[in-house]
C-alpha cells in the first residue's frame, strides 16, 4: 500500500510539473511616464530681461510637468513666473501762484505670472532618433499685478499734510497657442528641449494697453523622464 501511494505521489507531482514550468510571472505594470522641465521663458507679455532701473531676477523661470499619454501624445502644464520693483522719491516746490511745498515717495512691484496647457504630438518616432519634433496646441494665461504703495506730503490745502496710498491692477488675458516644439535626448532621462509658440488673445485686446492681438513666446531649458 505504501508504495502504492508513493507511485501515485509521484505520477501527480510528475503532471503538474510541465504546468508550472509554463506558468510565467504576472508582467510589471509599466511606470507612468511622468517628465518635469525647468527652464527659461518669454513671452510679449513676461519678456526676459529687466526693465531699466528695477531690480529683481532678469529670467522668467519656467517649470513644466508633463504626462505622455502614448508614445507620440503627450499634455503638460508650465507656469513661468517673474518679477520687477522700483523706489522713487520725488520732491519739488511750485512757485505758482505761491510756494507750495509737494514730495512723494513709495515702491512699485509687479509680478508676471504665464500659465500654458499644452498638448505635444511628435512629428518624429522617439525611439529611431534622438532629435525629436512636436507639434504644440493648447491654451495660455498671462496674469499681470501691479501694486503701488507709498506716502505723500503736499501743501495744496494750505497746510502741510501726509497720505498714504496703496493700489493693485491686475489683468488676465487668454491665449489661444500653437506652434513647434524640439528636442534633443541627452540619455533616457534627460532632454534638451526648445518651444515655440504662435498666441491669439482672447480678451484684453487693445494695442494700446495690451499689446496685439497676435503674439509669440519661446522657452528652452531641460526635461527629465521617469519611468525609464
Amino acid at each position: 500500500m505504501r508504495a502504492l501511494s508513493l507511485a501515485l505521489g509521484g505520477l501527480l507531482l510528475g503532471a503538474a510539473l510541465p504546468a508550472l514550468a509554463q506558468t510565467t510571472p504576472a508582467e510589471k505594470p509599466a511606470t507612468p511616464r511622468y517628465y518635469v522641465g525647468l527652464g527659461a521663458y518669454s513671452s510679449y507679455y513676461n519678456k526676459f530681461g529687466r526693465p531699466y532701473g528695477t531690480t529683481g531676477f532678469p529670467v522668467p523661470v519656467q517649470l513644466t510637468v508633463g504626462y505622455q499619454l502614448s508614445p507620440r501624445l503627450a499634455v503638460q502644464v508650465g507656469v513661468a513666473y517673474s518679477g520687477h520693483s522700483y523706489t522713487y522719491n520725488n520732491s519739488n516746490q511750485q512757485s505758482s501762484p505761491s510756494y507750495v511745498p509737494y514730495s512723494i515717495e513709495g515702491k512699485n512691484t509687479q509680478r508676471l505670472t504665464s500659465v500654458t496647457v499644452l498638448a505635444r504630438y511628435g512629428l518624429t518616432q522617439q525611439a529611431a532618433h534622438r532629435l525629436q519634433f512636436d507639434a504644440l496646441g493648447g491654451f495660455g494665461l498671462e496674469h499681470s499685478s501691479y501694486r503701488g504703495r507709498g506716502t505723500q506730503t503736499d501743501g495744496f490745502s494750505g497746510t502741510l499734510q501726509t497720505s498714504t496710498y496703496d493700489y493693485t491692477t491686475v489683468r488676465n488675458t487668454l491665449l489661444l497657442t500653437a506652434g513647434l516644439g524640439a528636442s534633443y535626448r541627452l540619455s533616457p532621462c534627460f532632454e534638451l528641449t526648445s518651444d515655440f509658440t504662435v498666441n491669439r488673445a482672447l480678451n484684453n485686446i487693445d494695442p494700446v494697453y495690451t499689446g496685439p492681438a497676435l503674439t509669440g513666446a519661446a522657452a528652452v531649458g531641460l526635461r527629465y523622464r521617469f519611468g525609464h
